[in-house]
C-alpha cells in the first residue's frame, strides 16, 4: 500500500503549458461545470447531434464515493490562461482491472492509472489533457496508463479512430478525429481493436420463432415487461459474466453495478425486443441460456437534457419513445456450455423480427472486438456493415514515473510549476519513431516461470502455413538468475520438404521467433542474443543467451545477425517494440484498402532499417502481381506433392482439436462455413494424393503453355532484350513494347521500384504489393534467421501504422514467378525475392490464428 499525501499536495492547481491550468474538481459547482462542459464544448464545435453524453448521475456518484465503484476517482477540469474549462479527465485506479489487462502473472501487474470521461475543446487543450495525464501517473506512482474508461471498459470505453462522421449512440463513445492523433504523437499505442456496427432493419429476414420452434430445440422463451426488469437482470447476470469471461478486458459484473447500470431503463425499454431464452423445463427463475438486450436508442434525448435523467428528461423519453426509430444492441450472451449450438441466431432472428414488427429503421450495436469474428458475423449475415473504429489507449509511463519510496508529494507538481506537454504529431513525424520505447526496467533474476512466459509470446510469431516449427528449451539458468542459456532447434513434423525445399522459410520463420523473443525480453528488462547457429534446416540448432541487463534493448547486425550494442541514435528507425505489437499484428487473408501515406512512411522506416542488411522493399504494380499471383497458384496446385502437404495444413473442421492449435484454419482463409465442411470432408489423408493428382492433371495443359511463354521470355532475355510485361510500370504486357524511357535493357523503370512511389493500380483502392528482395550471401542459414528477425520488424513497422499484411510466400517459391521477379528486381543474378505480401487497411474483422 503506497503511503498516504496530504490534501494541500493532493488537490494543489497543476500548471500546464500555454497558460493552461488543471484543478481537481471539489465543489457542486465545479461538479456542474464538469457535467456540462460535455455538451457546451459539443455545441461549440457544432457536434450537437454526434456526442454522447455520460450520465451526470454516475459521474456524481464517482466523484462521491456512494455508488457500486468503489475505489476512488479524481475528477479534474482544465482551463486556459482566462480560467475558461476547456478540458476535462477522470483518473483512477481498479486492481482488478489492472490484474486482468496485465501481460504477466496478475500478481506482478503494474500499478496502472486509468482515465476517462474525456473533453477537450481543441488540439490545445487536449494537449494539456494529456500532459494532465502524465502528471497523474508520475504523482500516482503508476507505470502503466490505460483508457479511456469511465471507469471500466464494460461500462463505457474506447476512443473513436475511424467513423467520426457517424453519430455515436447509447452505450457508446464518441469524439472528434484530432483525439486518436495526439494520442498517437503522446506514445500510445492502440489496445483491444473493435468495431460498432449498423444493420438496415429493412433489409434482413424477420420472421419470429414460433413456440413449436423453441420446443423442438429444447427451449423456451421467458416474456419479460418494465415490472419484472429487476427478476430478468438477476437471471442474466450468471450467464453474462461466463459468456463474457474470456474477453481480455472483462471483470465481472456484480449486482450492484448491474443495477446502476439499468437504473431508469424501465422508462426506456420496449419488451418485444428483449430476448430472455431457457430450457423447455427449467425453472422461471433458471438463469438465461441465452439473452438479447435491445433498447431504443435514447441518444437524441440524452444529448437535449445533457445526461441528466431527471423527470424532465424522464418525461422526455415517454413523450418521444414511438418516435425513436433506431435500436441499440446493449449486449448479448450465450451460456459457454451452449454456444456453437444455434441458439445466438434464434434470439437474434426474434430480435430482428421485433425490430421489424416495431416500425424500426436500424439496429446498432456496440463494441465488438476485432478478434471476435464469429459476432461480427452474425450481422454482417444480415447486410450489416461496421460504423465506427474505437480502440482502447495503452502506455507504458514515461521514464522517471515511479515516484519516490518515501511516497512523498512531487516537489515540482505541489509548487504548481509547468507540466511539460507531450510531443505534437509533427515532432513525433520528425523523429521517426512510430510510437514511443516501453520503459525497461531491469528484472530481477531469470527463473523457469519467466522463460516460460517470454517463450510463449514468442510463440506469436509467423511461420509459413502456421506450422510453428520452433523446440525451443531452457538448458541452464544461473543460480544467481542473471543469465540463462536456450536451445532453439526444428520439429521436423512442422516443417514443408515439399514446398520449402531450401528451407529458406523455416529459416525465415527461425529468426521471427528470435526477434520475438528478444522484443519480449527487452520488455522484460532482458538482453537476448545469438551465440550460435548450426546446420540447416530441420537439424538446425540455434544457441541463446538472455541476462538481466540495465540497459536490454541492444542492437544487433541485420547483415550478419550478430548482436551488438546499441549505439546512440541507432533507433532512429528500429523502435523498441513491445509485447503488445506481437500479439497485436495478424496476416489479413480478407480484403485490404490502400492507404497510400501511412504506406509510405511505414516503408521509409523500414527501408532505413533494412538497408544495412543488404535488403530492400520493392513494390509491384497491381496487374503485374495479379499476373504473377495467378502464375503461382497454378504451380502450387499443380504440383501434387507441394498441394498435398498444403492440404495437410489445413484446418476446416472446429470440432477437430488441431483448428485451435496450429495451420490455416477456415476462420483465417475466409472460407464460407458450407464449403469448409465439404473441403473438410474431403480433406482426409487418404484422399490427398488422390486430390492433388487430379489437379495437377486438370492443370497440366495450362501449365505446359506457361512453360512456353517462360522459355520465349528466358530467350528474349539472352538477346538482350526487357522481358514481356516489365517495361512499363502499369502496362499491359506487349511483346513488341520497347524498354521505359531511361531504362537500363532488362531493368525495369526505376520508379516503379520504389515502394509508395506514384505507381498506377489495375484496381482502385487495390493494397500495396511489395517484394522483400536481398542481395544474395550464399546458402547461409544465419544470414536467413537475420533476414527473419528484419522481416518481422518490417511487418510491425506496418502494423504500427494501422496497416496489415496478406502473405503470398507461392510468388517467390514458384519458380517460373521467382524468375520473373529477379528479373524486375535487376542488379544481376545476386539479388532474389525473399517474401512477397500485400499492404493495406483492414477492411472487416480479422480472425485470430491459432497457436499451440
Amino acid at each position: 500500500m503506497r503511503p498516504a499525501r496530504s490534501p494541500a499536495a493532493a488537490f494543489a492547481p497543476v500548471l500546464l503549458e500555454q497558460g493552461m491550468t488543471a484543478h481537481r474538481v471539489t465543489s457542486r459547482a465545479d461538479l456542474r461545470t464538469f457535467i456540462d462542459l460535455s455538451p457546451r464544448i459539443a455545441a461549440l464545435r457544432g457536434e450537437t447531434d454526434r456526442f454522447v453524453p455520460l450520465f451526470a448521475a454516475d459521474i456524481a456518484e464517482w466523484q462521491a464515493g456512494t455508488g457500486w465503484f468503489a475505489e476512488a476517482v479524481e475528477l479534474w477540469l482544465v482551463c486556459d490562461a482566462a480560467g475558461t474549462p476547456v478540458g476535462r479527465l477522470m483518473c483512477h485506479r481498479s486492481r482488478p482491472l489492472a490484474e486482468r489487462i496485465s501481460e504477466g502473472p496478475a500478481a506482478e501487474a503494474p500499478e496502472t492509472l486509468f482515465f476517462g470521461a474525456l473533453e477537450a475543446a481543441d488540439e490545445a487543450a487536449l494537449t494539456a489533457v494529456i500532459a494532465l495525464i502524465d502528471e497523474r501517473a508520475h504523482r500516482l506512482g503508476a507505470d502503466r496508463v490505460f483508457g479511456p474508461v469511465s471507469p471500466l471498459p464494460n461500462v463505457t470505453g474506447g476512443l473513436v479512430t475511424a467513423g467520426h462522421d457517424h453519430p455515436g449512440f447509447f452505450d457508446t463513445a464518441w469524439n472528434p478525429a484530432f483525439f486518436a492523433p495526439a494520442f498517437r504523437a503522446a506514445g500510445f499505442r492502440e489496445w483491444g481493436p473493435a468495431q460498432t456496427w449498423e444493420v438496415a432493419v429493412g433489409e434482413i429476414p424477420h420472421a419470429r420463432a414460433t413456440s413449436t420452434q423453441w420446443a423442438a430445440h429444447g427451449l423456451r422463451r421467458r416474456p419479460v415487461s418494465r415490472w419484472d426488469l429487476r427478476s430478468f437482470a438477476g437471471r442474466m447476470l450468471p450467464t453474462l459474466n461466463a459468456a463474457f469471461a474470456a474477453l481480455p478486458y472483462y471483470t465481472p459484473i456484480s449486482p450492484a453495478q448491474l443495477r446502476s447500470q439499468m437504473a431508469g431503463m424501465a422508462a426506456l425499454m420496449d419488451p418485444s425486443l428483449i430476448v430472455d431464452v431457457v430450457g423447455e423445463t427449467e425453472d422461471d427463475d433458471a438463469p438465461s441460456r441465452c439473452f438479447a438486450l435491445v433498447l431504443p436508442d435514447p441518444a437524441p434525448v440524452l444529448r437535449r437534457h445533457g445526461g441528466r435523467l431527471g423527470p424532465a428528461a424522464i418525461a422526455d423519453l415517454l413523450r418521444h419513445r414511438t418516435r425513436l426509430r433506431d435500436a441499440v444492441l446493449i449486449i448479448q450472451g450465450t451460456d459457454p456450455r451452449f454456444q456453437g449450438t444455434g441458439l445466438l441466431s434464434l434470439v437474434i432472428g426474434d430480435v430482428y423480427s421485433a425490430l421489424a414488427a416495431g416500425g424500426y429503421r436500424r439496429l446498432r450495436v456496440t463494441f465488438i472486438a476485432e478478434d471476435n469474428p464469429a459476432s461480427a458475423a452474425v450481422f454482417a449475415k444480415a447486410g450489416g456493415t461496421p460504423l465506427h473504429s474505437l480502440c482502447f489507449l495503452d502506455r507504458r509511463a514515461p521514464s522517471g514515473a515511479a515516484e519516490p519510496a518515501n511516497g512523498q508529494a512531487d516537489p515540482a507538481s505541489a509548487t504548481a510549476e509547468p507540466v511539460t506537454a507531450p510531443a505534437t504529431a509533427a515532432a513525433a513525424t520528425a523523429a521517426a519513431t512510430p510510437a514511443p520505447a516501453v520503459l525497461a526496467t531491469s528484472a530481477a533474476r531469470i527463473d523457469a516461470a519467466l522463460l516460460t512466459d517470454l517463450i510463449a509470446t514468442a510463440g506469436r510469431s509467423p511461420s509459413a502455413h502456421n506450422t510453428q516449427p520452433w523446440l525451443p528449451r531452457a538448458a541452464k539458468i544461473a543460480d544467481d538468475g542473471s543469465s540463462a542459456e536456450l536451445v532453439l532447434t526444428v520439429d521436423p513434423a512442422r516443417t514443408l520438404p515439399a514446398g520449402d525445399p531450401r528451407s529458406e522459410d523455416l529459416h525465415l520463420s527461425i529468426g521471427c521467433w528470435v526477434e520475438a523473443l528478444s522484443i519480449a525480453a527487452a520488455e522484460a528488462g532482458l538482453a537476448a542474443a545469438i551465440t550460435g547457429v548450426d546446420g540447416w534446416g530441420p537439424s538446425l540448432d540455434v544457441r541463446l543467451r538472455v541476462t538481466v541487463s540495465d540497459d536490454p534493448r541492444g542492437q544487433r547486425s541485420a547483415a550478419t545477425g550478430v548482436d551488438r550494442e546499441a549505439r546512440d541514435g541507432d533507433h532512429r528507425d528500429r523502435p523498441a517494440f513491445t509485447a503488445a505489437d506481437l500479439r497485436h499484428r495478424q496476416v489479413d487473408r480478407g480484403p485490404l484498402s490502400r492507404d497510400d501515406s501511412a504506406f509510405a512512411e511505414a516503408v521509409g522506416h523500414a527501408d532505413a532499417a533494412l538497408a544495412p542488411a543488404g535488403a530492400r522493399l520493392v513494390e509491384i504494380p497491381d496487374d503485374e502481381w495479379s499476373d504473377l499471383l495467378t502464375r503461382a497458384a497454378r504451380h502450387s496446385f499443380a504440383d501434387p506433392a507441394v498441394f498435398a502437404e498444403t492440404l495437410a495444413w489445413l484446418r476446416l473442421d472446429p470440432a477437430d482439436p488441431a483448428y485451435r492449435q496450429d495451420g490455416l484454419s477456415a476462420d483465417c482463409l475466409r472460407i464460407p462455413v458450407a464449403a469448409a465442411r465439404l473441403a473438410g470432408a474431403l480433406n482426409r489423408p487418404r484422399l490427398r494424393p488422390f486430390l492433388a493428382r487430379a489437379l495437377a492433371t486438370a492443370l497440366a495443359p495450362a501449365e505446359w503453355v506457361e512453360g512456353l511463354r517462360g522459355s520465349r521470355r528466358d530467350q528474349r532475355r539472352e538477346a538482350g532484350r526487357p522481358p514481356v510485361g516489365h517495361e512499363r510500370t502499369g502496362s499491359a504486357p506487349d511483346d513488341d513494347a520497347a524498354p521505359a524511357e531511361d531504362s537500363a535493357p532488362g531493368r525495369p523503370d526505376p520508379a516503379s521500384r520504389r515502394p509508395g512511389s506514384a505507381t498506377t493500380s489495375a484496381r482502385t483502392g487495390a493494397p500495396h504489393h511489395v517484394v522483400l528482395a536481398v542481395t544474395e550471401d550464399g546458402d547461409d542459414a544465419a544470414r536467413e534467421i537475420a533476414l527473419g528477425r528484419a522481416l518481422l520488424r518490417t511487418w510491425l513497422l506496418f502494423d504500427r501504422a494501422g496497416l496489415r499484411v496478406d502473405v503470398h510466400s507461392e510468388i517467390k517459391d514458384c519458380p517460373a514467378t521467382h524468375a520473373r521477379l529477379r528479373d524486375r528486381l535487376g542488379d544481376g543474378p545476386a539479388t532474389r525475392p525473399l517474401a512477397a505480401f500485400s499492404v493495406g487497411r483492414s477492411t472487416t474483422p480479422v480472425p485470430r490464428s491459432a497457436r499451440r
